[in-house]
């Protein structure tokens, strides 16, 4: 990988950190607090940060971070950004009324631990203490939009006029009790997943995800959703802010990586032909204008209607990549400062602090292609993938971005085998996106293979990937030669490479 202004990029993550400091916070005292309103995200992208402190006039609705250290302390009729409640807090009350928590709710600790959350939303719930008991209460206008439940919890949806919790994940051989409406009887429609006894405990028995239910008004009515996991077994989470270009590259990669053992939730935050221009104005605005596609073990999901903050929020992703609207992707004048912003954007943004960022390289059009955008290139194949290469090589070096995903080189090396050329309308169904074949297969393996080499995860791309998509009717040569031009652009990223044998000796 591209390990380019180290320097810079260290500068900058000690920059970001120290724009989420520790507070301490008690039943009534506030210390100095970080505030992250639309003011101060305009601020960050401009590279202008100053510290705020909480102003009475601005306690409702501006978010803060904050931690909680001191026993029985009582939160409310504010907007947070990160919620912490640490192990001093011991075994004692916590309570939240008329609380929104942007971003998540960390509670930590080894006692018995109790939170109640009186008409308050909740984006993500999380506990890491391994002994005792946490005990979360909802009431009223309550929701938690996921959990991750660490531990052994009871939790408690009784007096509810909202939908409490959504999704809740638990590690395998893991058990919560789930109280809701004494008279109604839970049942799961996967037990093999997550089991549920008379008594309201859910055990966590095999990874997979299950549905509980309840019959309320003589209708079967959801009550949440759990996912069981293995902890043990590290699962890489990737998220594209993209175009159908990056809906290509990710369509096959889940079971590419399934198929060599390797656990990967995926998802695209897509706009059709959107640009690096047009993120960036929908990360300001924060505008619900994304369908977002999501791909687990449990298949693919579609949501309407997302943003990208939403999109952020709903992994602690491992990586997110950006690329370029197809048509201005040999143009480099057309990556900036819109590059830039968003790259400051996700990093104030993610969950992860740890977050690598990706550029994830397109390919040329066919030579055939009657899309406009080529008339920039002057309908020249080769001309086009040469503007690709040295537009996205200086995107990464002025950006620092260190992870490129050589996808157009991968697709460029297979057009110089007569058989791939020929797949298609040289690799694509309508001159420009990839065939739902071997096009999208040689795009999923180049991303599957750029990151387990930056995991320095060890798998062999010929032995070890047994995947092969139905759609593709093709010889074991042409499987190998696709694998070759994947091979051949993650060693020359930027490099054409057209000696791709005939045959292989599995």
């Amino acid at each position: 990988m591209f390990k380019k202004n180290v320097l810079l990029l260290s500068i900058c993550s000690a920059i970001l950190t120290a724009m989420v400091p520790a507070y301490a916070y008690g039943s009534e005292k506030i210390s100095t607090e970080y505030h992250a309103d639309k003011t101060v995200l305009e601020s960050i992208l401009d590279n202008d940060i100053k510290d705020k402190t909480l102003s009475e006039s601005e306690s409702e609705s501006t978010p803060i971070d904050l931690i909680i250290s001191e026993k029985d302390a009582i939160i409310e009729n504010k907007t947070i950004r990160n919620l912490r409640i640490t192990k001093d807090a011991g075994s004692s009350t916590i309570t939240l009324k008329n609380v929104e928590i942007k971003r998540e709710l960390l509670i930590e600790g080894d006692g018995k631990n109790s939170i109640i959350i009186e008409n308050s939303k909740v984006n993500k719930l999380s506990t890491n203490n391994e002994t005792g008991q946490v005990e979360i209460s909802l009431k009223g206008n309550s929701t938690v939009e996921t959990a991750y439940l660490k531990s052994n919890a009871l939790l408690e949806q009784e007096q509810l006029t909202n939908s409490g919790f959504k999704k809740l994940t638990l590690d395998l051989n893991s058990s919560i009790k789930l109280k809701v409406n004494k008279n109604l009887a839970l049942s799961s429609d996967n037990k093999n997943a997550a089991e549920i006894s008379a008594d309201s405990t859910l055990t966590a028995k095999n990874p997979g995800t299950s549905i509980i239910s309840a019959v309320i008004n003589s209708k079967k009515t959801e009550i949440c959703e759990i996912t069981v996991k293995n902890p043990f077994v590290r699962t890489i989470k990737i998220l594209s802010i993209g175009n159908s270009f990056s809906q290509d590259a990710l369509y096959y990669l889940h079971d590419i990586a399934n198929s060599a053992g390797i656990n990967i939730i995926a998802g695209n935050l897509y706009i059709g032909g959107c640009s690096l221009e047009k993120h960036s104005n929908n990360a300001l605005s924060n505008a619900k204008n994304y369908v977002y596609y999501k791909w687990t073990y449990t298949g693919v999901t579609e949501k309407n209607n997302i943003s990208m903050e939403e999109a952020i929020h709903d992994e602690n992703w491992d990586y997110i990549t950006f690329q370029q609207s197809s048509g201005d992707s040999g143009i480099y004048t057309t990556y900036q400062p819109y590059l830039n912003n968003l790259i400051k954007y996700v990093k104030s943004t993610s969950l992860n602090p740890n977050v690598k960022l990706a550029l994830n390289m397109t390919w040329a059009y066919s030579s055939k292609s009657t899309n406009d955008n080529f008339d920039q290139y002057n309908h020249d194949q080769s001309f086009m993938y040469n503007a690709i290469s040295k537009a996205y090589r200086q995107a990464s070096y002025s950006t620092g971005i260190d992870v490129l995903i050589p996808c157009g080189t991968s697709i460029q090396n297979a057009r110089t085998n007569k058989y791939l050329r020929a797949v298609g309308n040289e690799l694509t169904t309508d001159g420009y996106h990839l065939n739902e074949g071997v096009g999208r297969y040689i795009a999923g393996l180049t991303l599957f293979e750029t990151i387990i080499k930056e995991e320095n995860i060890n798998k062999d791309l010929y032995k070890d990937i047994n995947f092969i998509p139905n759609t593709i009717d093709t010889t074991e040569n042409l499987i190998y030669s696709a694998k070759k031009a994947v091979e051949n652009a993650i060693a020359n990223p930027f490099e054409i490479k057209a000696d791709i044998p005939k045959a292989y000796e599995y």
